[in-house]
């Protein structure tokens, strides 16, 4: 910062008496002169300097000022398309008015964003820092907007818990069913994402608490082992793996095989891959999809056979189809409640506790014990 911001911070101290008395104040005085002379000293400096605060602090001390929306809204369009025309395209610009918005926001932070040349845009590691801030403060905000709205509704409390397309129904029923005496107005609302979603979305602090299976662990997150289920394999009724109350994958060298994308979960397609890799089988053909109902649909169309979680496998009933649990140790399906570690909330460490203790009740119930 200079020696510039110590005399501009000790000119505001001798134009004011805030020192003497917040610290006369008592044993929070140290807090209380901390707050007040941050936000007073801000306000002096936008008063006193030639070019204003902003220009102050991108130019003495390197701090990122401020930048507008329609910056943050480009910058994060061409971090995900990485491309200025489908960037532009997105946000329903030309592509000059983008590039010249992009250069605006250099200018501001004081470093280059991205490097572009005729054939892609890279982001520079300064500019992908940036674009992951921005995408955090973008989702902060809307749980900002979402809370306060709840609140206004006379909520009290809020919490949103994400899973993936193929979690288990009932662990999403209980979710729903969870009532916290010490919270009775609480609001629990659920949101569906793919797998890597999800833990980006809790570390970025967009979600309470989500339910994962074979989670690709970090530090940053706390995963709770809730359930362990075979992978299932769907087929049509005359498959001779469908005689049998199990099957293994190798009962399915000779398929043409229908799977989820990679995208969708990478650790359970990869897992898939391996153990077909380890029993030596060469697939003969391999489509993808992202739902269960195209999964039917292909099946039921006698292009190939299938792999489901169990919650999907157990909404699935077609007439001609069958599931069949996989027996292969490696496709076991691990699912987990993830919080953030850092989450000291009460509300939410309160949520967590009960879930799973209502998880093992239902578990000693006969029949969850069949379906579970």
């Amino acid at each position: 910062m200079g020696a510039f911001l110590p005399r501009i911070v000790e000119a505001f101290l001798n134009k004011t008496n805030y020192f003497h008395r917040i610290m006369s104040n008592g044993s929070n005085g140290a807090a209380r002169l901390t707050f007040v002379i941050s936000m007073q000293v801000m306000g002096y400096l936008e008063q006193n300097l030639p070019f204003g605060l902003g220009c102050f602090l991108n130019q003495e001390c390197g701090m990122p000022v401020p930048i507008e929306t329609r910056h943050v809204e480009a910058i994060l369009a061409l971090a995900e398309e990485l491309s200025f025309t489908r960037a532009a395209n997105r946000l329903n610009l030309v592509q000059s008015t983008l590039s010249r918005q992009i250069e605006q926001a250099e200018e501001i932070v004081g470093f280059p964003i991205c490097d572009r040349n005729s054939k892609q845009v890279v982001f520079t590691e300064a500019g992908r820092e940036l674009a992951d801030e921005l995408r955090q403060a973008k989702q902060h905000i809307k749980l900002g907007i979402h809370r306060g709205q709840i609140t206004y509704e006379g909520k009290e409390h809020f919490l949103l818990v994400g899973h993936s397309p193929y979690t288990d129904p009932h662990l999403l029923s209980l979710v729903l069913q969870i009532r916290l005496p010490q919270f009775p107005k609480l609001k629990i609302e659920t949101t569906t994402d793919l797998e890597p979603t999800l833990t980006q979305k809790l570390l970025d602090g967009a979600l309470n608490m989500a339910i994962i299976s074979r989670p690709l662990r970090t530090e940053s997150i706390l995963y709770t082992f809730l359930s362990e289920a075979p992978l299932h394999a769907l087929m049509p009724d005359h498959h001779p793996a469908a005689k049998s109350a199990s099957a293994s994958l190798a009962d399915f060298a000779s398929d043409c095989w229908i799977v989820f994308q990679e995208t969708a979960h990478p650790m359970l397609y990869r897992a898939l891959m391996n153990q077909a890799k380890s029993l030596g089988i060469n697939v003969r053909g391999l489509h993808h999809i992202l739902t269960s109902q195209e999964a039917t649909y292909m099946v039921s169309a006698g292009v190939g056979i299938s792999f489901l979680t169990q919650g999907t496998a157990r909404q699935t009933h077609v007439s001609g189809l069958t599931c069949r649990p996989l027996t292969d140790a490696p496709l076991l399906l691990d699912t987990h409640t993830a919080i953030r570690h850092a989450d000291d909330s009460k509300l939410v460490n309160a949520f967590v506790r009960t879930f799973h203790r209502k998880h093992q009740e239902l578990l000693t119930e006969p029949q969850m014990r069949l379906l579970l």
